[in-house]
């Protein structure tokens, strides 16, 4: 596992001996806020890991001493690896989006929805489905039982326990994959009885499971489309370990505004909680001090991720407005004298509330506003 900070070029240089799980390869500059984060997921090659299962073979395109075609075996991941790989990539299901439903009395059908994250902070999602028909799967058990009675059992431990149980003879035959094994024929007395069998017990386990199995079914197919999983590896690429790169937040505290935007979401958290409390403004040098912001951007959602476009030290005039209290109705309230000409700014006419004129007056002599504060107050 390690963390790499930079563009996607970088991270696939550094994984080249890694299969690389990379939903499109385009070069993305991360900014100062993330960087990528590479999970490593090793594949256990032995014969009961259950990491993977063989499914077809193919042609080298090279030949053997004796000129003969060499082929080698092809396997595809299973869903233990594919649910590691999974949560390396933090794939995420949507649980309003992700379950399954019985169509009618032979037919279920799954639906699940998974997201990633990419390199630019935003997600990637998925939506597949996987449908059940209790006939067509009958269907399909009666023909794969009738194909194995008549042309042999090659499975050697399935033909091993149909010998024990129906008549038959055992045969020289060929697996799948063109090697040579000993298959058992069931005899043709007993063929209707194992057929009847073998479709009975298949179809009592999928009853028990097949809901189960529509909606783990969806949820395979969404972590292959995201993760853009082949649908079948040789071995010498399940050797590589499989490297998925993903985006995490990770700030640069060094940098001053980066800590000051986490001061505040830290500050926004406490407030969430405990309240908003009610902050006094005195003896603020606001002609020099840079990092007053305004109260408002306390709520702001810019400072939950990422720095926000605006200068940090800008100063408004609201930050020194304080709430208004709500005042019991009282009979016959007397207006209140008019006092708008004393809060206005004596060089530049603009009107300033209260807190800012008393604290030009103590500290310029002068009922200032903010611009002309900056200005230390020299003409």
């Amino acid at each position: 596992m390690q963390e790499i900070s930079g563009s996607l070029s970088e991270v696939i240089r550094a994984y080249s001996d890694h299969n690389l799980l990379v939903p499109a390869a385009t070069d993305v500059q991360l900014n100062p806020f993330y960087k990528y984060h590479v999970e490593e997921v090793a594949v256990d090659l032995s014969e009961n890991s259950g990491d993977i299962y063989k499914v077809n073979r193919i042609p080298t395109g090279k030949k053997d001493g004796k000129g003969k075609e060499i082929w080698q075996d092809t396997y595809s991941l299973s869903k233990p690896l594919l649910n590691k790989l999974a949560m390396a990539a933090g794939i995420q299901f949507n649980p309003q989006q992700t379950y399954g439903r019985k169509i009618d009395a032979t037919t279920y059908r799954a639906q699940a929805q998974g997201a990633m994250r990419k390199a630019d902070g935003t997600y990637r999602s998925e939506v597949d489905q996987r449908e059940i028909c209790l006939e067509d799967e009958e269907d399909r058990f009666r023909r794969e039982s009738t194909d194995k009675a008549v042309r042999g059992i090659t499975d050697k431990k399935a033909a091993e326990e149909a010998a024990k149980i129906f008549a038959g003879k055992w045969i020289d035959d060929t697996d799948k994959w063109g090697n040579h094994i000993k298959a058992y024929v069931i005899a043709e007395k007993d063929r209707e009885r194992y057929i009847e069998r073998y479709v009975k017990v298949n179809m009592a386990l999928l009853r028990k499971s097949w809901a189960e199995k529509a909606l783990t079914g969806a949820k395979l197919r969404v972590i292959r489309a995201l993760l853009g999983i082949k649908s079948c590896y040789t071995i010498d690429e399940l050797k590589k370990n499989f490297a998925i790169p993903t985006v995490i937040f990770s700030p640069d505290y060094s940098d001053p505004q980066v800590r000051q935007a986490m001061l505040m979401q830290g500050m926004n958290s406490v407030n969430n909680m405990f309240g908003m409390p009610q902050i006094e403004v005195k003896n603020v040098d606001f002609a020099t001090d840079s990092n007053i912001i305004d109260e408002g951007d306390l709520d702001n959602p810019a400072f939950t991720s990422e720095l926000p476009d605006e200068d940090m030290g800008e100063i408004q005039q609201e930050a020194f407005a304080q709430p208004e209290q709500e005042e019991p109705n009282e009979p016959d309230p007397q207006p209140e004298e008019d006092r708008t000409a004393d809060f206005q700014c004596s060089r530049c006419g603009t009107i300033i509330n209260e807190k800012v004129y008393e604290y030009s007056i103590n500290k310029f002599g002068e009922p200032l506003c903010i611009k002309c504060q900056r200005g230390g107050g020299r003409r």
